[in-house]
């Protein structure tokens, strides 16, 4: 139990850092995409966004890449496979990544394609 909340830890970690770098960066329109739950002000619940949604939508280039951030061991949920499946059926494309490095690789990789 210690662990997950390590993982989850970093992983929101990365994903904020994740956010301020394509924050730096004036070719790529993103935005937050991952879905969850609100609580309102009189104590009901709403569901935001679509079970499996990637954590980062980023259009690049003419492109659709869906960015799921992990921890250091984390693994996609089966919702998640089957959303990169979609995206992937779809043309986008579809990446998991554990570092802003990761990202910064494969946006110079696409800009290259």
């Amino acid at each position: 139990k210690e662990y997950n909340r390590y993982n989850e830890c970093l992983e929101k970690n990365i994903q904020k850092a994740i956010l301020d770098y394509l924050a730096y960066r004036r070719d790529v329109y993103w935005f937050r995409s991952g879905s969850g739950a609100i609580k309102t002000e009189d104590g009901r619940y709403f569901k935001t966004g679509k079970r499996g949604c990637p954590d980062i939508t980023v259009l690049f280039d003419g492109r659709y890449i869906g960015i799921e951030v992990k921890g250091l061991k984390g693994k996609q949920k089966p919702e998640q496979k089957e959303a990169e499946q979609q995206i992937k059926r779809c043309g986008g494309e579809y990446y998991i990544v554990r570092s802003v490095d990761e990202v910064v690789n494969i946006l110079k990789k696409l800009w290259k394609k």
